[in-house]
């Protein structure tokens, strides 16, 4: 009998995505990718990091190239609690650390909380860096799903009752991956007045807070945990991230959480990987500081609310009667539901054989289920390339359609 690797159980949890197993198609120029959720390469602030850089003192570039603390680099840590106390955000009973991606700050929350066999409460569809990350702590992972005002709250609140001991409720208010909706003021005080009334932590996921649309929709996008009051705000968690607003490459994120359990979240960041990159944190901390930020968003802003009006129109116009979806008033997704009993595989078959990607609603899906949906990414595609996109993908759902209505 030949050698076996001794792997363990976290690992025999783990499976691929159909995200990963797409990029091979997503990567290809051959190909329009409605796959990958990320900023759009030819927005990235070339210009203005170049500058920042060319701008800074000699000894902040050489400490740039060294270790720093492992809550994140002083002046970056402040720039940032400066940031979210203009969201409403008070930091008497909170602290923040700056984390290599926002996804290391949910780990980080994981690790806090989750041993196996731990309940998990998600939205239904929901991140699936999340849900795979979860898994790999072997918890049990609880769907609830959402209508256009956010997570349905009859559902959540028979949800708890099944599973009275769960750890903690993850969501995504603001410009939802992969939902592309955002919660309404209603159900953000509902989800408020839930956590408070069940003694239940909340892990908000923030990281499209800023790419609203249009102006007046910026006051919908306010933080549950500026909303909470004192004592609840003890119940929540925030994770942000610099990959939207900045650029992914840096792997900057951020992390609030209440003071008690900030040092023991310190041991895990430190264990993981002792600081995030300094290099990093000291250009996003000029970025921030003056005024690069606000001037980058500006500009971002339109050039992703182009991408959504050009996705509406082409799905108004070759779309079939029957497919469901929430008109996006931020962020990068449009979130797609079929007919009941439409396969979602079959279109992606179809759109894939035509030169056309995209993701499978069931990746989204704590238990695999939502096999006729899929989400529509359209943050990083060339305008020019939309229409035909959608064109494709709206060929392979009347195909889908045609086959589930055959008999047997």
């Amino acid at each position: 009998m030949g050698f076996t690797y001794p792997y363990s159980e976290t690992v025999n949890h783990l499976k691929s995505s159909d995200i990963r197993d797409l990029m091979k198609y997503a990567i290809d120029p051959g190909y329009i990718s409605f796959a990958g959720g990320m900023p759009n390469n030819h927005l990235f602030p070339v210009d203005e990091v170049e500058e920042i850089y060319r701008n800074l003192p000699r000894d902040i570039k050489e400490r740039a190239f060294q270790y720093g603390p492992t809550t994140g680099y002083p002046p970056l840590r402040e720039a940032v609690k400066h940031y979210m106390e203009s969201k409403g955000i008070s930091f008497d009973t909170h602290d923040v650390m700056i984390t290599t991606g926002s996804l290391q700050g949910i780990y980080i929350v994981s690790q806090l909380f989750l041993d196996p066999g731990d309940t998990v409460i998600t939205e239904t569809p929901s991140f699936i860096g999340a849900l795979t990350l979860f898994k790999s702590f072997q918890a049990h992972t609880v769907g609830v799903p959402m209508d256009e005002s956010g997570i349905l709250p009859e559902v959540l609140e028979e949800t708890f009752q099944q599973f009275p001991s769960a750890k903690f409720l993850y969501l995504i208010p603001n410009f939802h991956n992969p939902g592309g909706l955002i919660y309404s003021p209603e159900r953000r005080k509902f989800v408020l007045d839930f956590i408070r009334r069940k003694g239940l932590m909340l892990l908000e996921d923030d990281a499209y807070n800023e790419l609203y649309y249009e102006e007046k929709d910026k006051r919908l996008t306010t933080p549950l945990l500026s909303m909470a009051d004192a004592e609840t705000s003890r119940q929540i968690m925030y994770a942000g991230t610099f990959s939207k607003i900045f650029g992914p490459g840096f792997r900057l994120g951020w992390l609030i959480l209440p003071k008690e359990i900030f040092s023991k979240a310190e041991i895990i960041k430190q264990s993981l990987d002792a600081c995030s990159p300094n290099f990093s944190q000291v250009i996003a901390d000029s970025f921030m500081r003056e005024g690069y930020m606000e001037s980058y968003l500006e500009r971002i802003r339109p050039e992703y609310k182009l991408r959504r009006d050009k996705v509406l129109e082409a799905v108004k116009k070759y779309f079939p009667e029957g497919v469901r979806y929430v008109k996006p008033r931020g962020g990068f997704y449009l979130w797609i539901e079929l007919p009941e009993g439409v396969n979602a595989a079959d279109v992606l078959d179809y759109a894939v054989s035509h030169g056309v990607v995209f993701v499978l609603g069931r990746s989204f899906s704590p238990d695999e289920s939502l096999t006729s949906a899929f989400r529509i990414a359209y943050s990083n595609v060339d305008v020019d390339q939309i229409e035909p996109g959608i064109r494709v993908i709206a060929e392979g759902i009347e195909q889908a359609m045609q086959t589930a209505q055959k008999p047997g």
